[in-house]
């Protein structure tokens, strides 16, 4: 039931891509609401609270993809088709995804994708949709189990199936009322569960965006029980204390969580695989299975070098999960999670409280004392360092020559330092650094970032979840995986590898090698990231100086954008600064 009615007549038969993104919007909003509820039911496969954190998570970075979709297919002049948003949202959530559940999730939203018409999504679209989610989940999962996220999922595609109603409303309102009904007998599906008391939280999960379609569609949220009731601490300790057994309908899981957690694997791990293929996924996924359980590998559905997968083990070898996967492609955005220490030995908000915006980090210590992780970017002042600061990091203005800099890191408040040059220091300056920072910090790393575009990278994957060195593993291995270039006037005449400069003229520099020679900062920034994507490439970020106004750094990305329109290209103003432009490719 609903909480009112709509006349069957004025019930929208489809949706169209405004509509599509306003119910993404939707769950957003309704995942946040009901996080809490969802991590305190948590109870399987690993009772660790943090399934309403993870789908909302994922489901937020499925929104911001799709809206930077519509964002620039509307710069271009055109307007997004409902197909178009539907594959953002699925490549955004795989490439987010988090945790067991928001990789399952990803591939729902994968599903609308590839069952989406350009224009529309309908009551056969929708159908077809959750049938190919179940077929997509399936194939994903190493050993599917009933009672959770899959059950509710199949029968709300089952249903879905059967409806014979041509209106959307009508399908949507079968699947979701189909999965709240599968959502309840999941109590009696798995132990663990029926244990505590309560229902499967990934299913929990799902049942959230079927209801906010039906929501979206007619304007009124389905009505559903309240699944969890927070107990009185004082009573939930003694239950706790006195039973191997909890107290049905609260949703404290006595002391079977930890032993049901003491007799499995220990660490989560995740990872991005790029540069592979369906079959070496398949690979992947059973040799997985060898040395762990919880295993999903997905893919966004994206072809050659642009596609992805998400993968998911649990396993006790976290060295041997990320290597079984280093001969069959490219490994990016590890992240570990200890699952018997999920509150000492990790921190994990997906809604970002404000001042904590993932590049500070509050991490237990011994005796549980707080410990705080920093980003700190060696960047001049100006609208580049505000792109780190927006981003979390703590600035630090190198200036002339980077005297100072190493006073001014040290005056950055943390136990752990991440310390990202950013091709402003010198080798001894940076020699200095380090030694100052093993005196002082004990906890410091400074990475491998030659240019600010390698540090933008790598601060995009920066994860406190994950311990010091592992962080630092992936913020160096993003930095790696991005090619760096940037334009330069030149002071003087000169021969170059590439033929004589004049002062003045706009020099293109590859690393460390002059490419290109030109004179027009539009032609000149074009000609330097097509010679940078002759060796491929899935994003270019252009950082414009600030000899680039508003309407030349449009122009460059307009044609940027039109001469590579399956590469996404983004650019900002960057200020003033030494290099005219810069240019990453990752």
């Amino acid at each position: 039931m609903t909480q009112e009615s709509t006349h069957v007549e004025d019930r929208p038969s489809t949706l169209d891509a405004h509509g599509l993104l306003t119910w993404a919007r939707r769950s957003v909003e309704l995942l946040a609401a009901h996080r809490e509820e969802i991590n305190a039911l948590n109870v399987f496969p690993v009772p660790d609270s943090d399934t309403g954190t993870n789908l909302l998570y994922t489901m937020r970075a499925a929104v911001d993809r799709a809206e930077g979709e519509q964002a620039w297919i509307a710069e271009g002049g055109g307007t997004a088709g409902a197909r178009e948003i539907a594959v953002a949202l699925g490549h955004g959530a795989v490439h987010g995804a988090r945790g067991n559940s928001g990789v399952i999730l990803s591939q729902v939203l994968r599903a609308v994708g590839e069952a989406a018409t350009f224009t529309v999504v309908d009551a056969s679209t929708y159908r077809r949709a959750l049938r190919t989610a179940v077929t997509l989940v399936d194939h994903a999962l190493s050993d599917p189990v009933e009672g959770t996220i899959v059950t509710v999922l199949r029968e709300a595609a089952s249903a879905a199936g059967r409806s014979s109603a041509r209106s959307l409303v009508e399908v949507a309102r079968a699947a979701a009322d189909a999965g709240a009904d599968a959502l309840d007998r999941t109590t009696s599906q798995l132990a663990a569960l029926r244990r505590a008391g309560v229902v499967d939280a990934g299913g929990r999960g799902l049942l959230v965006l079927l209801d906010a379609m039906v929501e979206v569609l007619t304007g009124a949220a389905p009505e559903r029980p309240v699944y969890f009731t927070p107990p009185d601490p004082v009573a939930a300790s003694a239950t706790v204390g006195a039973s191997d057994d909890a107290r049905p309908g609260t949703g404290v899981a006595g002391t079977c969580g930890a032993e049901d957690a003491g007799r499995g694997t220990r660490y989560e791990v995740m990872y991005s695989l790029t540069h592979s293929d369906d079959a070496r996924a398949d690979e992947l996924r059973a040799a997985l299975r060898m040395i762990g359980d919880s295993v999903v590998v997905v893919g966004d559905g994206g072809t050659d070098v642009n596609a992805r997968w998400a993968v998911h083990v649990h396993t006790d070898d976290i060295g041997g999960a990320i290597e079984t996967a280093l001969p069959l492609g490219r490994v990016t955005e590890i992240r570990v999670t200890d699952m018997l220490d999920p509150v000492g030995d990790r921190y994990r908000d997906a809604g970002g409280d404000a001042g904590d915006t993932g590049a500070v980090a509050r991490r237990g210590g011994p005796g549980g004392e707080t410990g705080v992780r920093r980003v700190v970017a060696v960047v001049p002042d100006g609208p580049l360092a505000d792109l780190f600061s927006e981003a979390g990091a703590a600035t630090v203005d190198p200036g002339e020559n980077g005297d100072g800099v190493i006073d001014a890191v040290l005056a950055v408040e943390a136990d752990e330092l991440l310390v990202l040059p950013n091709g402003e220091l010198s080798r001894d300056r940076i020699s200095a650094l380090d030694a100052a920072l093993r005196d002082s910090v004990g906890h410091a790393l400074i990475l491998p970032t030659a240019s600010v575009v390698q540090g933008l990278a790598a601060l995009a994957v920066h994860d406190p979840a994950t311990t010091l060195s592992l962080d630092g593993f992936s913020m160096a291995d993003a930095a790696a995986g991005t090619r760096h270039a940037h334009l330069v006037r030149a002071d003087q005449d000169a021969l170059t590898l590439v033929g004589r400069c004049s002062a003045g003229d706009l020099l293109g520099v590859v690393g460390h090698d002059v490419a290109l020679i030109g004179t027009d900062p539009v032609e000149s920034v074009c000609a330097l990231v097509d010679r940078m994507l002759s060796s491929g490439g899935e994003l270019v970020t252009v950082l414009f100086g600030d000899e680039y106004d508003e309407a030349t750094r449009d122009s460059a990305l307009t044609r940027l954008r039109g001469d590579h329109p399956d590469i996404e290209v983004v650019g900002y103003a960057a200020g003033p600064g030494r290099a005219s432009a810069h240019v990453g490719v990752e």
